[in-house]
């Protein structure tokens, strides 16, 4: 349920009071929910959100301390919100689970209580012990990261032939299993403006990006104003961003309340909406949950695709 005292708890109140009783016979997912039972029915009673409490299993940790306030930073929020998290990937290692939606956390709060703590996708890696990518959907426009939260000064020495390949790796797969997509279309965004023009700007597009898109038959390094124009017209089923900024500004303005964050290369489904804890809205009644609710149905999907994979691919073995 994220951070108790952010808009966690109340966006996955009213994902859930959305979500309809399956028809008999439909496929569907079966949920289940990780956080302090108490404090969500409490906030539920509060913001007048009708939920549908026995249509889902509750995993109930009664770890929200008495008095939290919302729209705070607080190290007793950060210690619950981790330990949430840290339940999840015990069920999902254990084989209880195939898919997870996280809610947002707070790093500040999370640090604050004396957790080391990046970010969920980092914990992840280093849990299931994966290279990952993150990757940013809404509707069919896609877009994967090669670097997350570097700064600009820094980008050029974080960008490598591997950490490129790998990012288009993952990606393709990504397409391909979990899309549906059979000849993936992949566009590489350049690093410099004009894509380095012939090495005026830069020498990187030739140096690091041109030998990674040529090993995997992708299309660039392509000046991104331009690649990202063809991305959303549907020119591409995804594209390979090189920082932040090149994914997220894109992702915002073609979709912000349907955007959802992926990570690419666990052995499971992981979604994750794609705003943060939003302290200012906490308590009130007024956060949207339109982007929890979309990264919950795409977790839905993308884990019974993933099951039906996986029996067609028993039954060639058989």
């Amino acid at each position: 349920m994220g951070d108790p005292a952010g808009v966690g708890p109340e966006v996955l109140l009213k994902s859930l009071s959305s979500l309809r009783a399956p028809r008999r016979g439909a496929k569907q997912s079966r949920l289940t929910i990780i956080g302090d039972l108490g404090w969500l029915k409490h906030l539920s009673r509060k913001l007048k959100i009708s939920v549908p409490w026995g249509q889902s299993r509750w995993l109930d940790l009664p770890n929200v301390p008495p008095g939290l306030k919302p729209g705070r930073v607080q190290p007793a929020a950060g210690r619950a919100a981790h330990a949430y998290i840290e339940e999840g990937a015990r069920l999902l290692k254990a084989g209880q689970a195939e898919g997870l939606v996280t809610a947002p956390v707070c790093k500040e709060a999370i640090v604050k209580a004396g957790i080391p703590w990046v970010g969920h996708t980092e914990f992840l890696a280093k849990a299931f012990r994966r290279p990952v990518v993150m990757m940013f959907v809404t509707g069919s426009f896609r877009v994967s990261l090669v670097t997350t939260h570097v700064s600009l000064k820094e980008l050029p020495s974080q960008l490598t032939r591997e950490k490129v390949a790998q990012t288009i790796r993952l990606t393709r797969e990504a397409l391909t299993r979990d899309f549906g997509v059979v000849r993936p279309r992949i566009g590489l965004a350049a690093l410099n403006p004009h894509a380095g023009e012939g090495g005026l700007f830069g020498d990187e597009e030739k140096r690091i990006l041109l030998p990674a898109a040529r090993r995997f038959h992708v299309e660039g390094p392509l000046p991104v104003d331009s690649l990202l124009q063809a991305a959303a017209r549907g020119a591409y089923d995804a594209v390979v961003a090189l920082y932040h900024d090149q994914a997220l500004i894109p992702v915002k303005l073609l979709g912000w309340g349907q955007a959802v964050n992926v990570t690419l290369g666990l052995p499971f489904v992981r979604t994750s909406p794609v705003h943060g804890t939003a302290f200012d809205l906490a308590g009130k009644g007024r956060a949207d949950p339109a982007s929890m609710f979309a990264a919950l149905r795409l977790a839905q999907r993308l884990t019974l695709r993933r099951k039906e994979n996986e029996k067609m691919t028993h039954s060639l073995i058989l």
